[in-house]
């Protein structure tokens, strides 16, 4: 929003604020170094382990997204004395949201006049909601300010717990859609930014985060733990400010007043900007040392890594022995009986998703390769080829399939009375994240397998038919893709949720307990392995094997059995997956006869016959999945089946 200074911060309240900040990373580094170590040591032991079930098999997209995601004219409520301005908008690929004075500045490279990140901020319905969104006060008594009133009317409003709201307007409603299509997008993709990063240093990044919460009686993921790692930290000191900050409320700042209730969210806004460059700098110096600190212990583990894991194992089984009776007496009266109806409830959501997003991928090849089919010019297969790229982040199509994981809002409730879990808007960005990620998988795969054998091709029945081959063989490995990763996502999630719930459960009767174990551990070792992470991964294990033994139930009873006369819709979509037989799967076109009688390539051998029955798959898969995306997610599908 901007870092103008205020006459509210001043600086008796900045050097206390330093002083916060300072105090705040000087408790919190140690966790970050000492789960470095650990994160290390996890890398090394993962080495060491032999190869379990196959991974992905799609190849990674690791395509940034454009610099420019969005831009347009949008009027902005703005100023100590809050007034409508038009402004010209645009939405970077980092989810930055840049504004200028007109477009022929931005187009000149002129600095924006104000910048935002959209880390932790919310669309909600209307202005009240952003000025009193986290107070306690009465929000219905407060009067409408004319002047905070949109011009236009076709308002787009912007809340987050620690800034000034974001209240913007423009004048018609596709304008209005789109934005806030590509600004949720935005809060997505700059909130899970750590997530998708999956290297031993952000490991150990929100290890230390959780370490550090646990410690102050704090378990399990909520929206705090969304963005940068700078983000993080500042969304958990804010967190600790703000009680205090609400209680020392300068004298104009109080009141009921929409002004004034505007006036405090730019104070906090001034805050959290000041807070965040303190810790930005403070992590910025760390991580130029962090590569002196990890060399050193790269000579300090690697060595000694066979000990250290020994020593590590010597200690579970200590721990074991004394967390076994409490853990299983938890497990079995308090975990086990909701285990089923929590899978089911993370697992309908996403397989929706996914399945909606391989109907999206089958239309989308099936349309290239008639485009290609129908022209003569070589260009367009590359041109066509180079925009299936641009699929995964084409929102118009993605939108539908990202707004079933919007359903875990409703279906979860009541996990945070039972669990006290409170991670649902993580949960959604998570499941959203990995249906992109299949998606963009998909389609690079396809471009960089059509690279590879089509660019061979002297005629144009030998393109087509290098391409089906293509299509076959990249929609072979999305299923295989799907299936792990819908499995994979349910563990993760299934421990997200009672792991914490445990290790609470267990604070007074074992953790408490730890202390006596610290002897154990050799004084040389003794910053690289600690008690409470073996004592977490042996609470882990023991949720891991119900946990697993759960969903290996589950993905037996989705299995696809013939004899079946009742299916429900899962197992039908389940079906309509398993019927991907990319041997021999081919789009529905209309084929000169005798396509492939030229050809020396064995690939295609068989076509017109083969195409005749794969057209038929084709057809039947995609209504079996068109009929599944539009029930209900536990109706039962047998009428379908039956007709």
């Amino acid at each position: 929003m901007g870092a103008q200074s205020s006459s509210h911060l001043g600086e008796r309240r900045r050097q206390y604020l330093r002083g916060r900040t300072e105090a705040f990373l000087n408790d919190f580094m140690p966790y970050y170094r000492r789960q470095l170590a650990a994160a290390f040591l996890r890398q090394i032991s993962r080495e060491l382990m032999p190869q379990g079930e196959p991974g992905f098999q799609l190849l990674k997209s690791e395509k940034p997204p454009r610099d420019v995601m969005h831009e347009g004219i949008l009027t902005h409520l703005q100023g100590n004395s809050p007034k409508w301005k038009e402004s010209y908008w645009v939405l970077r690929g980092d989810s930055s949201l840049d504004w200028f004075g007109s477009k022929e500045e931005q187009k000149c490279g002129d600095e924006p006049q104000g910048s935002v990140a959209l880390t932790g901020y919310k669309l909600v319905t209307s202005w009240k909601e952003c000025l009193y969104h986290g107070s306690t006060g009465n929000h219905l008594i407060q009067d409408p300010d004319p002047i905070i009133e949109p011009p236009l009317g076709f308002p787009i409003y912007l809340c987050h717990p620690f800034r000034q709201p974001l209240c913007l307007c423009t004048d018609t409603v596709e304008s209005q859609d789109s934005w806030k299509s590509v600004l949720r997008d935005g809060i997505r993709r700059r909130g899970t930014v750590l997530q998708r990063r999956e290297s031993p240093g952000m490991e150990a990044f929100l290890e230390a985060v959780k370490s550090y919460r646990q410690k102050k009686g704090i378990y399990g993921v909520d929206s705090l733990l969304l963005g940068t790692d700078a983000e993080v930290l500042t969304n958990l000191l804010m967190r600790d400010l703000l009680p205090k900050l609400r209680a020392q409320k300068p004298a104009m700042l109080r009141g009921v007043g929409s002004r004034r209730k505007w006036a405090w969210r730019k104070f906090l806004d001034e805050v959290y900007i000041l807070v965040l460059k303190l810790v930005s700098s403070e992590l910025q110096n760390f991580y130029q040392e962090k590569e002196e600190l990890q060399k050193e212990l790269e000579k300090k583990i690697r060595p000694d890594a066979d000990q250290m894991l020994a020593l590590s194992n010597k200690i579970a089984q200590k721990l074991q022995t004394m967390v076994c009776g409490p853990v299983e007496a938890s497990l079995s009266q308090e975990v086990e009986p909701q285990l089923a109806w929590v899978m089911e409830e993370l697992l309908h959501p996403v397989h929706q998703g996914i399945g909606m997003i391989g109907t999206l991928l089958v239309h989308r090849m099936d349309s290239l390769i008639r485009n290609v089919q129908r022209s003569r010019v070589v260009a367009v297969l590359k041109e066509e080829v180079r925009s299936l790229g641009d699929l995964p982040w084409d929102l118009e199509l993605m939108q539908p399939c990202y707004q079933k994981a919007e359903l875990y809002w409703g279906s979860l409730q009541g996990l945070k009375e039972r669990f006290g879990f409170h991670g649902t808007k993580n949960l959604v960005f998570s499941a959203q994240n990995l249906m992109q990620q299949l998606m963009e998988n998909a389609v690079y795969t396809f471009q960089q397998l059509s690279a590879q054998h089509v660019s061979s091709a002297t005629r144009r029945r030998h393109v087509l038919c290098m391409l089906e081959k293509v299509k076959g063989r990249v929609l072979k490995k999305f299923e295989s893709d799907c299936r792990f990763a819908q499995k994979r996502f349910v563990q993760e999630w299934l421990i997200h949720i009672f792991l914490p719930f445990l290790l609470r459960r267990m604070e007074v009767n074992c953790k408490l307990e730890l202390h006596k174990y610290e002897k154990d551990v050799f004084a040389d070792y003794s910053h690289i392995i600690t008690i409470e992470n073996i004592y977490e991964d042996v609470v882990l294990n023991f949720l891991n094997q119900k946990v697993n033994t759960g969903i290996d139930a589950v993905v037996e009873l989705r299995a696809f059995h013939p004899g079946k006369k009742e299916v429900t819709a899962e197992t039908c979509a389940h079906v309509a997956l398993s019927m991907w037989n990319l041997e021999t799967i081919h789009s529905s076109l209309q084929w000169d006869l005798d396509p492939c009688q030229d050809l020396q390539n064995s690939h295609c051998e068989g076509g017109q016959e083969e195409i005749g029955r794969s057209s038929r798959k084709t057809a039947l898969f995609s209504g079996h999945l068109n009929c599944w995306t539009r029930t209900q997610m536990r109706l039962k599908e047998a009428t379908f089946w039956r007709g």
